[in-house]
């Protein structure tokens, strides 16, 4: 029915064909190792990971450059995925800063565990967003916050918890910008800002578009 084949940014490339609603390895490696961030990455072939080669460093550049992480400041990384996001902030915000990674598929989770062992204290949680924020599984205040939902977006609910939470900048990043521009409708009722927007052709001859939002109390940009 299907055929899908991996060439990760590490060298490896593994096939996989589905039939009759199993998937079978048909070759390559079960593992696949990405190159990003200045970190090499192991996942499985059949993990979550950015298709277009460049997308991964592109989108943590943007982050970075948007949400200027500093030393010992806490963030969450919430729809975290193996981490990626996570150890970019790592990296700047120090080993003594606490940083909470949320993400629900156990893949993901198993990645995020695996790939970010070197870095203490980065908490992995396994749970969905809007559950581990609801049962204050992830507590704050916090400093920064990096949000990567699925294409329906964060939902009211979790942007709602975001805020009450207290950061001084999000970045989220958008694979649909309909939903993008609900939730930044959300954080605009609450008194906040869009205050930088990029976008990336991840998907070329595709119509979709890759965004990166930074979002800011809108008292904290008066005062800039």
């Amino acid at each position: 029915e299907a055929v899908e084949a991996v060439a990760s940014t590490g060298g490896d490339v593994t096939v996989t064909a589905l039939a009759d609603g199993a998937v079978t390895r048909v070759d390559g490696p079960a593992t696949v190792r990405e190159v990003a961030a200045g970190r090499e990455w192991t996942l499985p072939a059949s993990g979550f990971w950015q298709v277009h080669p460049a997308a991964a460093d592109t989108l943590v550049d943007a982050v970075l450059d948007l949400l200027d992480p500093r030393p010992g400041e806490s963030a969450w990384d919430l729809y975290g995925g193996a981490g990626l996001f996570a150890a970019a902030v790592a990296s700047r915000v120090g080993p003594a800063a606490r940083i909470t990674l949320v993400e629900s598929a156990a893949q993901g989770v198993a990645a995020a565990r695996e790939n970010l062992r070197d870095l203490p204290r980065v908490e992995v949680v396994a749970a969905r967003v809007e559950t581990a924020l609801a049962r204050r599984r992830v507590t704050g205040p916090v400093d920064l916050v990096v949000l990567d939902p699925p294409r329906t977006g964060a939902g009211a609910r979790v942007v709602r918890d975001v805020i009450a939470a207290g950061p001084r900048a999000v970045a989220y990043v958008a694979c649909d910008p309909a939903a993008f521009a609900r939730d930044v409708r959300t954080f605009a009722d609450a008194g906040w800002e869009l205050a930088a927007l990029r976008g990336f052709d991840l998907f070329p001859m595709t119509q979709h578009v890759e965004l990166v939002g930074l979002l800011r109390p809108r008292a904290a940009l008066n005062r800039r």
